[in-house]
């Protein structure tokens, strides 16, 4: 792929601008591209990390080689929830990531995909048919494109926030009836594995609301976000107080007891041996059907494991 673009952004990486320029391509293969020279700036070699002023030229070749190109089929059990010629709707199990990258290069679900499906879109060269994510250890409902048609239909729905999220959770501590959460996020600065909430740098982000039942100390919570950020629900969640069980990350795991009357210790820590995974369940979603052009839903059933946790909850009221 040629690259001749002048930059329209200041105070940016490089590798990030690319990203942003290039939305169909990893950043990891932007970063080794740059690194090998095959990306120039101004006619020069530079690093991925170089900031941008505004005005300097991009230019060069994407090089992406047959090893790169080349995913593996991996024999998985899948939950397929809905398939027809234009798309696949998954119930993903927690502990799985959605596509290769770095540090995972074998059993995602990408790979148990291709095991599976011989027609997935191209659009995405080293992500056939993935048009949206979900976390690791976050199950539910997962939309795969099957043609490219389809996948650039289901990516307008997703970026125009035409498709409506319902998620499902377990939190520490008590929320108020319904309520809505909004902000920036942005990736921390000191761990960045991790992303944070601002009043007005990085990306907005918008949740809606409403508690379903509250256990002390936990409670049960519908989620339905607006928006479709990294990490958003868990940032959200924590950032009000309420992280969700088992998120270790953000706050939700072990040490969070501690926060909570020494009478419930016992019963979290059953809870939490009970679910060990982040509590959070992709349990619905709803489109337009690019070809049928009506509203289709997908559903996920609530997992097991956060049936028996909430049944534990209600013998301990």
């Amino acid at each position: 792929m040629h690259i001749n673009i002048v930059v329209d952004d200041i105070n940016i990486r490089l590798d990030q601008f690319l990203v942003k320029k290039l939305i169909k391509t990893s950043r990891s293969k932007i970063q080794s591209n740059i690194r090998s020279g095959n990306i120039l700036l101004n006619g020069k070699t530079t690093k991925p990390s170089f900031l941008l002023n505004g005005g300097e030229k991009i230019s060069g070749s994407l090089i992406f080689s047959d090893k790169d190109l080349y995913l593996k089929k991996e024999k998985m059990d899948l939950d397929v929830i809905y398939e027809d010629d234009s798309l696949i709707a998954i119930n993903k199990k927690p502990g799985i990531v959605v596509h290769p990258g770095n540090g995972n290069h074998s059993g995602t679900l990408l790979n148990g995909l291709l095991y599976h499906f011989d027609k997935l879109s191209k659009i995405n060269t080293d992500r056939p048919g993935i048009v949206h994510r979900l976390d690791k250890d976050t199950s539910g409902v997962i939309i795969i494109a099957k043609t490219d048609e389809i996948h650039t239909n289901l990516s307008m729905q997703f970026e125009k926030r035409l498709v409506k999220k319902h998620y499902f959770a377990i939190v520490w501590g008590k929320l108020n009836e319904k309520g809505k959460i909004e902000g920036y996020i942005c990736r921390d600065r000191k761990q960045r594995t991790k992303f944070s909430l601002s009043d007005s740098k990085g990306k907005f982000s918008k949740t809606v609301y409403s508690c379903q039942n509250t256990y002390l100390p936990f409670s049960i919570v519908n989620l339905y976000p607006e928006t479709g950020r990294t990490h958003q629900l868990r940032v959200h969640l924590a950032n009000i107080g309420n992280p969700i069980l088992c998120d270790d990350l953000y706050g939700g795991g072990y040490k969070k007891i501690k926060s909570f009357h020494s009478d419930y210790s016992k019963l979290c820590k059953q809870i939490l041996k009970q679910i060990n995974r982040v509590a959070l369940h992709s349990f619905k979603l709803e489109l337009m059907h690019p070809i049928k052009n009506k509203h289709i839903t997908f559903r996920a059933p609530i997992p097991n494991k956060f049936k028996l946790a909430m049944s534990l909850m209600e013998k301990n009221v």
